[in-house]
């Protein structure tokens, strides 16, 4: 689309030295006309990528999507996030995902995505956010990194300032920031506050490398199937197939706490053994080695008894969490699961 604005300069330089050939160029008549061509033409083409990126809409969230575009089998467009919200309220409510525009019948199998749209809303024009600049959408990520008007932390957020603000006033800022001056014992207050935070990743870092390094451990991949309670409204839980490690039989169990009215939801499962038999077990979840969803790994421990044959829920915990939505789409869910005895 930054063609047709090219073209339209071009058409009007072009517009511009046919009238400077004529014999009456310098009149102000001749002048105010072709300001005014140029004009129109630029409008013409502004208001022809409007009308487009109107129609070009999520039929959901109804704004123009920067992702994946997935459409239903009359065309309709979605974003690949709300698509997914779709299939995952389905799965929650145990109902059939309807497109919202036709109510046709969707699935992951139905719905195909759309490259073309893709294409066509790159190269529409939009504006910069901070600035208002105008550009085709394909360029705004780069813009939006070095933009003036982007929204930029102080020189001394390490030390505890808090401002947020403009790019092009942050030198200024910081000329006058009162954290350049601040007594050593507030920045030192800061520091360790913030070494509590690197300290606590530092741990979960040491927990899985020790976990990974006993001399009794495992790794199975499970799939977890989707089923519904026996109760008056029944519930979904994930449930895998049994599987056998040190010599007993096991299974995960997996709930989601959340309805279709909740966008944050969480996932948790929890490693039952199967029999009666008295162990101590480390256990942890990673993604499997085909998926696209990030997990941050913890590591769990349960003392297996006879009367105690199952571990409490772990939350399954993920880089974006709103990618749960994209596990509960899916006809199963699928994880690796680590266990060591000890």
């Amino acid at each position: 689309m930054s063609n047709n604005l090219q073209y339209s300069r071009d058409l009007e330089e072009n517009l511009r030295h046919s009238r400077d050939s004529s014999p009456d160029r310098d009149t102000p008549r001749n002048k105010t006309k072709r300001i005014k061509v140029g004009n129109d033409r630029e409008a013409q083409i502004l208001q022809f990528h409007e009308k487009v990126s109107d129609l070009l809409i999520c039929t959901v969230c109804l704004a123009n999507p920067n992702t994946e575009i997935y459409q239903c089998h009359y065309g309709h467009l979605m974003c690949i996030g709300c698509f997914y919200r779709l299939l995952a309220d389905a799965r929650i409510k145990d109902e059939q995902a309807r497109c919202p525009k036709c109510r046709v019948d969707m699935s992951r199998n139905s719905c195909v995505r759309n490259l073309v749209v893709e294409l066509l809303l790159s190269e529409l024009l939009s504006d910069c956010i901070y600035c208002n600049a105008t550009m085709s959408r394909n360029r705004l990520e780069s813009h939006t990194k070095e933009c003036k008007g982007r929204p930029v932390n102080c020189t001394y957020i390490k030390v505890g300032c808090t401002w947020t603000g403009a790019s092009h006033s942050s030198h200024q800022h910081a000329d006058e920031c009162d954290f350049q001056h601040r007594p050593a014992r507030d920045i030192i207050a800061h520091i360790n506050k913030s070494d509590r935070k690197h300290d606590d990743q530092i741990g979960r870092f040491r927990s899985v490398t020790s976990f990974m390094s006993h001399a009794k451990l495992f790794f199975t991949d499970i799939v977890l199937s989707p089923h519904r309670t026996d109760d008056f409204i029944p519930q979904l839980f994930y449930e895998s197939s049994k599987f056998n490690l040190f010599g007993h039989y096991w299974l995960v169990r997996g709930r989601v706490q959340g309805d279709e009215h909740n966008f944050q939801r969480t996932l948790s499962l929890k490693v039952v053994l199967k029999g009666k038999s008295s162990m101590e077990v480390e256990f942890c979840f990673t993604r499997d080695a085909y998926s696209t969803v990030d997990i941050i790994p913890e590591v769990s421990r349960h003392s297996y008894t006879a009367e105690d044959s199952e571990s409490d829920y772990v939350e399954i915990k993920l880089v974006q969490p709103l990618d749960l939505n994209n596990l509960l789409a899916e006809k199963s869910i699928k994880f690796r699961l680590y266990m060591a005895q000890l």
